[in-house]
C-alpha cells in the first residue's frame, strides 16, 4: 500500500440525496446515468465531501456502454477496472470505528469508514469500510470479487450480498468514522495477504 494524494478516478452522481432512494425504477435509471457518464476524477476531499452528502457511486468504472445493448443488461457487461473496493455492514452490533480497527490489526488497514443512511447511533450500527485501490486494468471483475469476498469474510458481521465489484453504492448525511489520507492498495496486496490464487 502506499500513500498519495493523487485524483480518484470515480463514477459518482452529481446530485446527492438526502434519504436513501427506495424507488426501484428511480434507482434503475439512475444506474443506466451513472453508467453512461464520462469518469470522474476528484481529489480525495472531494470524493469524501460528495459521500458524505448523499452522493450514489460506483466502486469501478464503466466503458460508457449502455445497458440495453447487452442480452442480459448486466452491469457486470459494461465494467472496466475497479477503483474502490468495500465492505458493507448493515445491523452491525461493532461500531464502525472499532471493525475499522479490527481490519487494520488484521494487516487491512481501510481508507475511510462512513456509517449509511440505515445507521442507528444507538445500534444496530450499518457502515461501509472502503480502500481505494490502484486502477489496473489486467485485473479482472472476477478477481476483484474474489478480494471483496475475502474481505467481507474476514468478519461475520460483512454483508455477503454486497460483493459485486459493479454495484451502485448510497453515501449518506454522516461523517467520516475513519480515514487514512491518500491511502492506496494494489491487487497484489490483496492477494498476498488473503492467500488467492
Amino acid at each position: 500500500m502506499q500513500t498519495t494524494y493523487s485524483d480518484i478516478l470515480c463514477q459518482i452522481n452529481d446530485v446527492g440525496f438526502s434519504t436513501k432512494p427506495t424507488d426501484i425504477r428511480f434507482m434503475g435509471q439512475l444506474r443506466d446515468k451513472m453508467i453512461q457518464k464520462p469518469w470522474d476524477y476528484l481529489t480525495e476531499r472531494r470524493f469524501i465531501e460528495k459521500v458524505t452528502t448523499g452522493h450514489a457511486f460506483y466502486g469501478c468504472i464503466f466503458d460508457g456502454h449502455d445497458l440495453l445493448e447487452y442480452a442480459d443488461g448486466r452491469q457486470r457487461q459494461c465494467w472496466r477496472a475497479q477503483s474502490i473496493v468495500a465492505v458493507d455492514f448493515d445491523k452491525c452490533p461493532v461500531h464502525p470505528q472499532n471493525m475499522a480497527k479490527f481490519y487494520a490489526d488484521l494487516g487491512y488497514l481501510p481508507w475511510i469508514a462512513y456509517k449509511t443512511f440505515s445507521d442507528t447511533p444507538e445500534g444496530p450500527r450499518s457502515f461501509r469500510l472502503m480502500w481505494r485501490v490502484e486502477v489496473d486494468h489486467n485485473v479482472s471483475y472476477e478477481q476483484w470479487h474474489a478480494v471483496i469476498k475475502g474481505l467481507t469474510g474476514l468478519t461475520e458481521w460483512g454483508d455477503k450480498r454486497a460483493q459485486d465489484p459493479s454495484r451502485m453504492w448510497q453515501g449518506s448525511h454522516n461523517s467520516l468514522s475513519w480515514k487514512v489520507p491518500g491511502l492506496i492498495w494494489r491487487y497484489e496486496e490483496f492477494v498476498n495477504k488473503l492467500g488467492l490464487v
